[in-house]
């Protein structure tokens, strides 16, 4: 374990959920490895700035989703995580409140980066040009600074059109599925241009993956942008109860 952690001040209501998703971080990039030790209780509460009953909360939260143990007299472990790495602290943050969003994203990672891994495989010369016409006009559209809900459906189009070049139809349906239950969060919340930006750069990444017939690039590549959306929207639920507005531009 890292002698110096990384964590930032908890500030905001929900503290429970807010320090679990801080904990959930601190494993997912690295900071925790499986069978580290966590602070003690008093030095956590100092760095998250919480009061030790939230901190207990959010423990036990941990502990049900089977990512620490707590051993009694003995502190608190990370647990070895599934070989498929699927910790999605979106879903943890949402799931109190029942919130379908945070599990269609842990099925958005499990599902399309072998979606895209299998479009490199299989995709035609159709295919092809109609993605390279996707990212095409999304690069136009960003640089014009055209209205968010142009790049939106664009965005829409590009996820079912990798699905399509996958040619398993029930991947385009659900992918279709997907899109359609996220569209009126999307339209709820405004992205910033380094956000689209992000998303328009992984989106010729991963087609240039695809049009080169690199499977595990266009894995990789797929997973790595749906972790930066995941992250970003992340962000926004936990600062949500300030009123602050964002947008899973995916």
């Amino acid at each position: 374990m890292d002698e110096q952690l990384i964590v930032a001040p908890i500030q905001r209501s929900r503290l429970s959920k807010q320090i679990t998703v801080q904990l959930c971080r601190m494993i997912t990039q690295g900071q925790l490895q499986p069978g580290d030790r966590l602070p003690p209780e008093r030095e956590l509460t100092e760095m998250l700035q919480v009061s030790r009953t939230s901190l207990r909360e959010a423990l036990r939260v941990l502990e049900m989703a089977g990512i620490v143990t707590i051993r009694q007299g003995g502190g608190t472990f990370v647990r070895e995580l599934d070989d498929d790495g699927m910790l999605s602290p979106l879903l943890l943050m949402l799931d109190v409140r029942g919130d379908l969003v945070g599990d269609l994203f842990e099925v958005r990672i499990i599902f399309e980066p072998e979606t895209s891994a299998r479009a490199a495989l299989r995709a035609t010369d159709d295919d092809l040009t109609e993605l390279d016409r996707i990212v095409r006009s999304q690069e136009q559209l960003t640089e014009a600074h055209a209205p968010e809900d142009a790049w939106l459906r664009l965005d829409r189009q590009f996820h079912i059109a990798v699905a399509r070049a996958s040619h398993n139809e029930v991947a385009v349906r659900v992918m279709r599925f997907i899109t359609e239950m996220l569209q009126d969060v999307q339209r709820t919340f405004v992205a910033s241009d380094q956000r689209v930006d992000r998303a328009v750069a992984r989106h010729r990444e991963i087609f240039d993956a695809i049009r080169a017939a690199d499977a595990k690039h266009a894995r990789q590549a797929m997973l790595q942008h749906l972790r930066e959306v995941e992250e970003f929207v992340l962000q926004g639920v936990a600062n949500a109860g300030a009123g602050d507005r964002v947008s899973p531009a995916s």
